[in-house]
């Protein structure tokens, strides 16, 4: 069998393998595999979904997934400079590729560690030690990297789309995981163990959303002129869940699978119902709902989504939608092109947690939103440090140039409160106005001079 592909560090040349003696595999086309690492190889979400489609057309040959890390790698970049990285990275991405089924079935997990589906017969002892003379090769010290390795097998049936989305949530663990944590020897003893997890904890998921089995709690957001709520977050709780299990963690769980968006609609709708019946009652609230960037990302939700809105009876500003970071956006343009259809439907959309992660002033500088919210670190930091004081003062006094107000997060105490009040940032949440709570009336405007005893329900009105 003779695989190639072309190399676009080296000048436009194809790197070839020609393996004597394989299989008939049904020769592969070459296709768009998505964005691609710096091997050259498609990232984990992207090789997840090829491998979880080729493992339904490979039903009956014997197939294997490698994991592979390689240790002291960022050491050995240490000493290349940019060129030779960048040699090393696609000449390591070139033998992974040439020993996986097709020559396509690779994808890189992180900066050190790789993954590829293999037929049983591929020589993985062969593939490790070239990677070892490959990284000697290069390195002025001639060290290298050492490579830790496991190969498993794999079931070639079953679902694809649930094959992939389980791949994907453990290339994710693996990737991000410490290495004594998560080690090449402890995936090969339990990750069969871990895949039925998966698809288990992912089924129970969508029973979950299919049953509409997830409660809203509501917890205020308030104007700090006039120490009164301006609105309340929706935040999805999961009481049937085991116990240890957070609200934080399910989510985190259905992005790293892809089902996020399953449950943003889901819960869209939810509260979309509720402001509907609390309107025919004459209660009228505003509320904020959470899309992750997965979502909004995506053109089949964005369509489903505005066929909700459409048919929800009240107004359309009585409706927040706050864009989460935790799951990072690729194509801001087309996601700010999304932004503003919600806004020309009279929606205020707001970035949530500015400063969390490494991705976010990009998203100030590309997203035109309505409102932002400081991360809660940077409010317990401004507190403790004249350095947090002076990032947090930073990021305000951007917004404010840039027009956009500001809400700071895990505002706890009076201290925090005065000194945001100083900065300029025109909102708060915290648990000096409110923790989360399934009862929206339980939930009092404070006196100015008496937080938490409040004289005066807040829910009638706005």
């Amino acid at each position: 069998m003779l695989l190639g592909y072309q190399v676009p560090d080296l000048d436009g040349h194809y790197f070839l393998s020609l393996r004597l003696g394989a299989k008939d595999l049904r020769a592969f086309a070459a296709r768009e595999a998505g964005p691609l690492g710096d091997s050259g190889l498609p990232r984990a979400a992207a090789f997840a979904q090829m491998a979880g489609n080729k493992l339904a057309e490979l039903a009956g040959d014997d197939c294997k997934l490698t994991m592979i890390r390689l240790a002291d790698m960022d050491q050995l970049c240490g000493r290349l400079d940019v060129e030779h990285q960048k040699s090393l990275n696609a000449a390591i991405g070139g033998a992974i590729r040439a020993t996986s089924v097709g020559g396509e079935l690779a994808g890189e997990l992180s900066e050190d560690s790789y993954g590829l589906v293999h037929h049983d017969d591929a020589d993985i002892h062969a593939l490790v030690r070239r990677i070892e003379d490959i990284s000697r090769q290069v390195d002025p010290e001639k060290r290298g990297v050492g490579v830790m390795q496991a190969s498993i097998d794999l079931d070639a049936e079953g679902d694809p789309r649930e094959t992939a989305k389980a791949l994907t949530y453990l290339f994710t663990k693996f990737a991000e995981s410490d290495p004594d944590e998560f080690s090449i020897s402890s995936l090969k003893e339990g990750f069969g163990k871990m895949m039925n997890a998966t698809e288990s904890r992912m089924s129970e998921f969508r029973g979950l959303l299919r049953d509409g089995s997830f409660a809203v709690a509501f917890q205020p957001v308030v104007d700090l002129a006039t120490q009164r709520p301006h609105h309340f977050e929706a935040l999805a709780r999961f009481p049937h869940l085991g116990k240890g299990i957070s609200p934080y963690d399910t989510i985190t769980f259905a992005e790293q699978t892809g089902l996020i968006r399953d449950f943003d609609l889901a819960m869209c709708e939810r509260v979309l119902d509720w402001l509907d019946m609390s309107g025919r009652q004459g209660q009228r609230y505003k509320v904020a709902v959470n899309l992750s960037g997965s979502s909004i990302a995506s053109k089949p939700f964005v369509a489903e989504l505005h066929r909700m809105l459409r048919q929800y009876r009240g107004q359309a500003d009585s409706v927040i939608f706050e864009i989460t970071e935790s799951s990072k956006i690729k194509d801001l343009l087309a996601v700010n092109a999304t932004v503003q259809t919600l806004r020309r439907a009279g929606h205020k959309v707001w970035l949530d947690d500015l400063g969390a992660g490494a991705a976010a002033f990009q998203y100030l500088r590309d997203l035109e939103i309505d409102v932002v919210k400081i991360d809660g670190a940077y409010v317990k930091g401004a507190l403790e440090t004249d350095k947090g004081k002076a990032f947090l003062r930073a990021m305000a006094g951007l917004c404010a140039d840039l027009g956009i107000t500001t809400v700071a997060e895990m505002v706890e105490d009076r201290a925090a409160l005065d000194f945001l009040r100083d900065c300029g940032v025109g909102y708060g949440q915290g648990y000096l106005f409110g923790r989360p709570s399934l009862d929206i009336s339980s939930f009092e405007a404070p006196r100015p001079s008496d937080f938490g005893t409040g004289i005066k329900k807040a829910v009638q009105g706005r």
